[in-house]
């Protein structure tokens, strides 16, 4: 855990303290302490979420070579390798792609020393210079499942000190420009989108590893 993390931590549960303050005042009638605390607490947020949009929109975007561990407390993730097809032979017959497949190789490492870990949510997304995403191919990926045997997503469960190693197949148009491979997360409310000076904040540049 972060600085920043900490600090977000501490925010939601002042945030929570003081509304419970606020409903409490607002039941004996106190109003003007209720509006005061209120504003406090929306002015707070304000300067919060003006800070992290300042920050993210002047930092850099990062980019990590193959094989470069990204990682988030316990747990690492890396791009290990990539190919590039058109098509994907399985006992089942062939699998054309729309465009071209991309089958993206990764690693998802453990750092933890006591039980197993997860990243919750974890997904890989191609994104291009466009700023287009594109999500894994469902067809593609049963596809290779056939063919390697089961994927296991990026968010399985990790031994400590282990490594799970895993693909993901992408298809994406044939003349993609700036192809890359990208973490991003099933989870609706995804705490790291507002923290502060974290690369998955919602206006940050997002990491990526290129896959030219």
């Amino acid at each position: 855990m972060t600085i920043f993390d900490l600090l977000l931590f501490l925010l939601v549960l002042a945030t929570v303290v003081s509304l419970l303050i606020v409903a409490g005042a607002l039941l004996f009638r106190r109003w003007r302490f209720a509006q005061r605390l209120a504003v406090s607490l929306l002015s707070v947020w304000a300067v919060y979420l003006a800070a992290g949009t300042l920050i993210a929109a002047l930092s850099p975007q990062r980019v990590l070579a193959i094989g470069d561990d990204r990682c988030f407390d316990e747990m690492c993730f890396a791009v290990t390798g990539f190919q590039r097809t058109p098509t994907i032979e399985s006992p089942a017959g062939i699998t054309h792609a729309h465009g071209v497949f991309y089958i993206v190789s990764a690693r998802v490492r453990s750092r933890s020393n006591g039980r197993a870990q997860r990243e919750v949510g974890r997904k890989g997304l191609m994104v291009d210079q466009a700023a287009n995403s594109y999500e894994a191919s469902q067809e593609g990926m049963q596809a290779l499942a056939s063919v390697d045997g089961p994927l296991p997503g990026l968010d399985a469960d990790v031994a400590p000190g282990q490594s799970v190693s895993t693909k993901l197949v992408f298809d994406v148009p044939a003349n993609i420009p700036g192809p890359a491979f990208t973490l991003g997360t099933n989870i609706l409310f995804f705490p790291p989108r507002i923290i502060l000076a974290s690369d998955d904040h919602f206006l940050h540049k997002p990491t990526i590893v290129r896959l030219q």
